[in-house]
C-alpha cells in the first residue's frame, strides 16, 4: 500500500497535477502518438495590387464624402442650389468670405 501511495505522489509531482485531479498515465514511448493537425498560419500578406486597389477605393470614398458633404452643407444650410456646389466660382467666393482681410 505504501508503494502505491508513493507512486501516486511521485506521479503528481511529475505531472504537476492540481489537487483533487485524477491522475492519468502517460503514454509509453512504444505507443503511437496521436497525430495533431498543424494549424497553418493565416495569410497576412496581400499582393501589391490588392493594397493599391484598397488605397484607391479609400481615396474615392473620401472624395465622394467631401462632395456629398459640400452639397448638403451648401444646399441645406446655405439655402442655395445643389448644382452650384460643383462650380469653382462658388468655392472661390466662399474662400474669399472666410479668409477676407
Amino acid at each position: 500500500m505504501a508503494s502505491r501511495r508513493s507512486a501516486i505522489q511521485e506521479a503528481a509531482k511529475t505531472q504537476k497535477a492540481a489537487p483533487n485531479r485524477k491522475l492519468t498515465r502517460r503514454p509509453e514511448a512504444s505507443e503511437p502518438k496521436e497525430h495533431k493537425q498543424e494549424k497553418k498560419p493565416a495569410a497576412s500578406a496581400r499582393s501589391a495590387g490588392m493594397k493599391t486597389l484598397q488605397f484607391m477605393l479609400v481615396l474615392v470614398g473620401f472624395a465622394a464624402a467631401l462632395v456629398i458633404g459640400m452639397a448638403v452643407g451648401y444646399s441645406a444650410l446655405g439655402h442655395h442650389s445643389i448644382a452650384d456646389v460643383l462650380y469653382p466660382e462658388t468655392w472661390a467666393h466662399v474662400f474669399q468670405l472666410v479668409y477676407a482681410p
